[in-house]
């Protein structure tokens, strides 16, 4: 079975990976996955804004203003004085001097262009803190007035991630837990501490995560280093989220996770 595992693994091409020697390093002293602290709920309307396929949101105030996008859908922002821009998806573009991302739009309205910038933003009024902060430029055509606003955002998540998940399938070829040392490799998310701890079914594994809507992104993967007889299994496995920013889906007590285009780990929730 982890023969035919590995080939699974093996013949689906995977641009960009990194060479495992160059990302697997010593990590945990104890044998054993670390506890996770409890998640603090999301507020019910953050929640009901994520079931509404929304990924990111962000505010500002004096005027106030308010932004939701849905990446795969739209961009809809709210101005003073009942003014609406909602533009389809948009490309975004990263700028390579900073940790910014930018989308650019243009509507019967207006245009639009958000920046998101990885950065502590306090929000003025509440004093709440945010890992974004958000500049929004506007064009209305109408009045031909160009404007700019501040404020801080957040991406949204599905509460749910934060459990403890064990591998089932892969393509829906079966894991079968008595091939691995420790039984199927196993995840488990840490949305409060952006970290994931499990293991590979022989060694220990965590790295930092950013969890941005529908979508898992995978920091650099550390590692135990002990020799198993499924090594090349493990090998297959890890190249496929290690730095890789990876579509997630949750179902009643299933995680699919969409590694490449041909390629999606099922795993089951240990109850």
């Amino acid at each position: 079975m982890i023969r035919k595992l590995f080939v699974l693994l093996s013949l689906i091409s995977f641009g960009g990976c990194v060479q495992p020697s160059k990302t697997v390093s010593i990590m945990q002293k104890k044998d054993s996955i670390v506890e996770s602290k409890p998640l603090a709920l999301q507020p019910d309307r953050f929640i009901a804004k994520f079931e509404e396929s929304i990924d990111f949101i962000a505010s500002g105030n004096e005027p106030f203003w308010s932004l939701e996008i849905d990446f795969d859908k739209s961009m809809h922002l709210k101005m003073p004085g009942g003014f609406e821009i909602i533009s389809l998806a948009v490309e975004s573009v990263k700028r390579m001097d900073a940790n910014v991302i930018r989308y650019d739009a243009n509507t019967e309205k207006g245009t639009l262009t958000v920046q998101i910038q990885k950065m502590e933003c306090i929000n003025d009024m509440s004093g709440k803190k945010s890992d974004y902060a958000v500049t929004i430029d506007t064009q209305n055509n109408t009045e031909n007035d160009h404007r700019t606003y501040k404020g801080c955002g957040q991406y949204l998540a599905d509460y749910r991630l934060q459990d403890i998940w064990v591998l089932d399938s892969i393509n829906k070829t079966k894991i079968i837990a008595t091939d691995f040392m420790k039984g199927a490799p196993l995840l488990e998310f840490n949305l409060t501490e952006k970290k994931f701890f499990g293991h590979t079914g022989c060694n220990n594994i965590n790295a930092v995560i950013e969890v941005e809507g529908k979508k898992i992104h995978f920091g650099r993967l550390v590692s135990t280093r002990m020799a198993c007889n499924n090594m090349n299994f493990e090998l297959a496995y890890l190249k496929k989220i290690d730095n890789k920013i990876v579509p997630y889906q949750i179902k009643p007590g299933r995680l699919y996770m969409q590694v490449s285009s041909d390629t999606v780990f099922s795993y089951k929730k240990i109850d």
